[in-house]
């Protein structure tokens, strides 16, 4: 059993579609189960999401996206196949048609709809990439509804195994073919509600279908060849990581490298699966298996901006019991995620650590608690990890503190079974740090 997912930023032109094609034909093992997952094709998500927050422009909108995959259909397919495919995706838009009417005539969108809406860029995929395969002799059959069940937790919905498990096996088995697409992304709940597991959910698709099928091997194809050692974009220098071990993978992960999704890893956890990460375009990998070894140093770097640190000083709240309770409970009320929290241990300070946006909406909450708070103040920040199974090891990990101390860090935490090391540092500080620890994982890599 394969598990191959196919990222949209590569599914853009008929140039793309070739270099797939090129790239499934080595994949694709003829003897066995061959299941392909594939995300929305290029900026489909972003103008899905455009429907619902621009609604005027919904009509316009949905007519774009249909035409665009009705030209990639009429270059990429023969005559048979793009009379069935665009059959349906023809139904399908009048589908969004009807949808994306009703949200412009309400001007409301819940949770739910949002989710419903997004689905149909996957579904959309799933029809033009089976119908491409077929048309090149590639004998391939297709699931358009999501295989995988979720809770309700619409937006960030989460996979329950052992319903995902008997459906999708189900399905599979009924299908004579050996290579199957099936969409990424999305699920659906137990009363039959389409929902969506995070931007970057095909990538965890493929990981918790590689898992509940037994796969020895998920690939991700995408447009970089693996992950890098840092943002090239930002860092000139940096180079594809052949190997990571699993606890370095799920940091990376989740401090936004690559922007793969923060579950990626969780389902090979405790399972023989690898994850082998691979450019469409130029050739390299990043191989995702196993623990750390003795030979595990330094990895690599990612950095998140657009962060605010806010700080909360009061003697108010020494020795008080429940005091930073309370102030966690103002940000969850206020509906903000806490990225990093830090409390000294004569608790006259809380700092914490949000994303820019939700800044305003959290000051104005903590106002409210004027008895138990004293002085709140606000500061632009960056974080910049460092990841690596060498963080472990004394002296690798007193050279990149010393490193990050001439920047003199606000604070410092450490990650997963101490693979990783964050430094929240003032905004204009984050380019020159973030050289300094590459310099450091770079020169840790060639000894």
């Amino acid at each position: 059993m394969k598990v191959i997912k196919i990222g949209g930023s590569i599914q853009k032109d008929e140039k793309d579609y070739e270099l797939i094609l090129e790239k499934l034909r080595k994949e694709i093992d003829s003897n066995d189960k061959n299941i392909i997952v594939t995300s929305a094709i290029k900026n489909v998500t972003n103008q899905l999401l455009e429907i619902i927050k621009e609604t005027d422009k919904s009509m316009d909108l949905v007519t774009d996206i249909y035409d665009r995959h009705i030209r990639l259909l009429s270059k990429l397919t023969n005559g048979i196949e793009f009379e069935r495919s665009f059959g349906e995706l023809s139904k399908l838009t009048d589908e969004l048609f009807k949808i994306a009417w009703s949200v412009r005539v309400l001007d409301e969108v819940t949770p739910r709809v949002r989710d419903y809406i997004l689905s149909f860029g996957e579904r959309f995929a799933v029809i033009l990439l089976s119908a491409f395969l077929r048309s090149n002799n590639i004998p391939a059959n297709y699931i358009v509804e999501p295989p995988l069940i979720t809770d309700e937790n619409y937006g960030e919905a989460n996979v329950l195994l052992q319903p995902s498990k008997e459906n999708l096996t189900k399905k599979i088995d009924g299908i004579k073919e050996n290579v199957i697409v099936i969409p990424g992304f999305i699920g659906k709940s137990k009363e039959n509600k389409y929902t969506t597991i995070g931007r970057g959910g095909s990538d965890y698709t493929a990981t918790v279908v590689g898992k509940i099928l037994g796969a020895k091997e998920v690939k991700l194809i995408t447009e970089v060849p693996g992950i890098m050692t840092a943002d090239p974009k930002k860092i000139p220098e940096a180079r594809t990581i052949p190997r990571l071990a699993l606890e370095e993978a799920i940091e990376l992960s989740q401090l936004g490298a690559k922007k793969l999704h923060p579950r990626t890893f969780d389902p090979i956890f405790n399972t023989n699966l690898r994850v082998v990460i691979e450019g469409l375009y130029e050739e390299g990998n990043t191989i995702i298996e196993g623990s750390c070894t003795k030979e595990d140093i330094l990895k690599g770097i990612a950095t998140r901006n657009n962060i605010e640190l806010i700080t909360i000083e009061s003697t108010n709240i020494v020795g008080k019991i429940g005091s930073a309770a309370t102030i966690m409970s103002e940000a969850r009320n206020a509906n903000v995620n806490l990225v990093a929290i830090s409390q000294p241990v004569s608790e006259t300070v809380i700092q914490l650590v949000i994303d820019s946006q939700d800044k305003e909406r959290l000051i104005e909450r903590l106002n409210s608690l004027s008895n138990l708070i004293e002085d709140i103040q606000s500061t632009k920040v960056s974080a910049i990890s460092i990841v690596g199974c060498g963080l472990r090891n004394k002296e690798i990990s007193a050279k990149v503190l010393s490193k990050a101390s001439s920047l003199d860090p606000i604070f410092i935490s450490r990650g997963l079974k101490g693979v990783s090391l964050t430094f929240i540092v003032d905004e204009k500080d984050e380019n020159s740090l973030a050289k300094e620890l590459h310099e450091v994982v770079l020169e840790w890599q060639t000894k």
